[in-house]
């Protein structure tokens, strides 16, 4: 409790104190692995914002990040990092953002809403679209570690989530804010040809983001685990699957397979016929693969 107290205290007074080439399949071997940010690589300080720069942070500012959860009372660890009914890893992750948006589990049952702070009851409380609500109590906080309490089956679990300092200055150009992610709401009704390729549309312009956030965070190694996904991805190319290996994910945001299959079938035909022009001297292949989502982009 101290400690939390000793952290929030400065992160409070910091609240009132301050002013604060073609595009084709690549004989080369895909890019797969699990995202990596060392310290001691420079970030895009045009773009991204590094908390560790900063002299003081305020309390929301403090906790407008992305939460990966890293640890959790042992007895609890299956429930909250698998799903029994899928047999499948689940990606616990809370993004929030300044804005007071919050998109929970972006890899995993993704959820949208707002999110606020009990200060008198150090409460982190997140109002969900779909109208349910989700409580924890903030134990300790750093600019890169929160520890929080929440009731399961009337226990209180601990859970310990990790962030590494850095955040969008722009928050609708982090991929995980909610409104680059509502093409993954899957309609309730059947959509027309413009409105499948407006949906399509925000999954290259998802990816283009995502690929962007990643350089800039000097990320060396992506993981792609559990988001919806239409392409292969290669160390200098991108391409799309053949139709029986389509991401089942994908399909799903579509309202039917038929309505998923005529989005796919748009991408490929212009992957496969349209010329795209390779950056001349990227800093990385992942920059390179935000240039050339962002040229798909302009030419759906």
């Amino acid at each position: 409790m101290k400690e939390f107290l000793l952290c929030y205290g400065i992160i409070f007074l910091a609240l009132v104190s301050c002013k604060t080439k073609k595009a084709t399949h690549s004989d080369k071997a895909k890019t797969s692995g699990i995202t990596t940010v060392m310290d001691s690589i420079r970030v895009d300080t045009s773009a991204i914002l590094s908390l560790k720069s900063l002299s003081a942070a305020p309390l929301h500012e403090a906790l407008s990040q992305l939460w990966k959860m890293d640890d959790a009372d042992q007895k609890y660890w299956n429930y909250l990092m698998w799903d029994s009914a899928e047999d499948k890893r689940k990606y616990p992750e809370l993004a929030l953002y300044k804005d007071f948006n919050v998109t929970e589990n972006a890899r995993c049952r993704i959820r949208m809403g707002k999110w606020k702070v009990d200060q008198k009851r150090r409460e982190l409380l997140i109002s969900f679209s779909d109208g349910t609500q989700e409580k924890y109590v903030i134990e300790k906080l750093s600019l890169q570690k929160m520890v929080v309490s929440k009731k399961i089956e009337g226990t209180d679990v601990e859970i310990t989530f990790i962030a590494d300092g850095l955040l969008q200055k722009n928050v609708e150009n982090d991929p995980f804010y909610p409104d680059n992610n509502l093409w993954r709401i899957k309609p309730t009704h059947s959509e027309t040809d413009e409105q499948i390729l407006t949906r399509l549309k925000q999954c290259v312009h998802f990816y283009s983001l995502f690929f962007a956030d990643n350089h800039q965070r000097a990320a060396t190694e992506i993981s792609f685990s559990g988001l919806p996904n239409c392409f292969e991805w290669y160390n200098g190319g991108i391409g799309v699957p053949q139709e029986p290996d389509l991401d089942k994910r994908w399909i799903d945001c579509f309202y039917s397979d038929k309505e998923a299959l005529r989005g796919y079938h748009l991408l490929r035909t212009l992957i496969e016929k349209h010329v795209l022009v390779w950056p001349q001297h990227p800093a990385s292949w992942i920059e390179e693969t935000h240039e050339i989502l962002d040229q798909v982009y302009d030419k759906l």
